[in-house]
């Protein structure tokens, strides 16, 4: 399978995305949407609407791209007020100039092309508009389960895609000022969930290097996982760490 497209698998099994994926917690939804004042907003790869919920909330009129049609299904399925879905990536959708006052994109910047992305970003914002990227990224992943996956797909313990590795690890702030946003933050919230065995099965099931493996290895470690937490005494506390990250385009241009 080509390496694009582990950007877009995720339609392969919406349903499961979207009752598996955790939801984004207040504290970050609420730094994003208390410092921006925003009306109108855009956002990136809205996925089943996971995000899209909460900021649909305060009022926003939303536009929500989202390039895989079974994801969009079931964002569009929700009837959310204010909210427009197009079925579109980020670098292909043909935005206005100066048009909404936040973008922001959850558990998907890391995908847009960064030789587009936060160019086109300034581009369609409004002067002094916000750009705001978060992530739900779990604290060691599979530390707990090391043996398994040493034993049936030890190259997931080496994440190889760069893109990952930014998802987890860069300072997207130097980003956000190397393109000429200005102001730029980082807010992190950490929080837990627990999970029965056969939840953190179905979560494990939606992550993209899982769904790239082929049928019969990801059978066994998805498998695995249950034994594993099951041994565990039923439920696995999963650790997460949401990180948000936003910069503003000048109000005027800097010179």
């Amino acid at each position: 399978m080509p390496q694009e497209t582990r950007a877009v698998i995720f339609g392969r099994d919406a349903g499961t995305y979207d009752e598996a994926r955790p939801g984004y917690p207040p504290a970050a939804i609420e730094h994003i949407t208390a410092s921006t004042h925003a009306f109108t907003a855009l956002e990136v790869g809205a996925g089943t609407g996971k995000a899209t919920a909460e900021f649909a909330r305060a009022d926003l009129e939303l536009t929500c791209l989202e390039p895989s049609p079974q994801m969009a299904e079931i964002l569009d399925a929700r009837g959310l007020p204010g909210v427009d879905v197009v079925i579109a990536s980020f670098e292909d959708w043909d935005g206005m100039s100066d048009s909404v006052d936040l973008i922001y994109a959850a558990q998907a910047w890391h995908w847009v092309d960064k030789e587009v992305g936060f160019a086109k970003a300034l581009t369609i914002l409004r002067p002094g508009g916000v750009l705001a990227l978060l992530w739900n990224i779990p604290v060691d992943r599979y530390g707990s389960h090391r043996q398994l996956y040493a034993r049936h797909a030890p190259e997931l313990l080496a994440e190889k895609d760069e893109r990952i590795n930014r998802r987890d690890d860069h300072d997207w702030c130097v980003d956000m000022e190397e393109a000429g946003f200005v102001t730029t933050e980082r807010f992190t919230h950490r929080w837990s969930e627990e999970l029965t065995a056969d939840r953190y099965r179905a979560l494990f099931s939606t992550y993209s290097d899982h769904m790239m493996l082929d049928e019969s290895t990801r059978t066994a470690i998805l498998d695995g996982l249950v034994d594993d937490v099951e041994s565990r005494g039923g439920t696995m506390l999963v650790d997460y760490r949401t990180e948000v990250f936003s910069g503003r385009k000048p109000d005027t241009e800097q010179r």
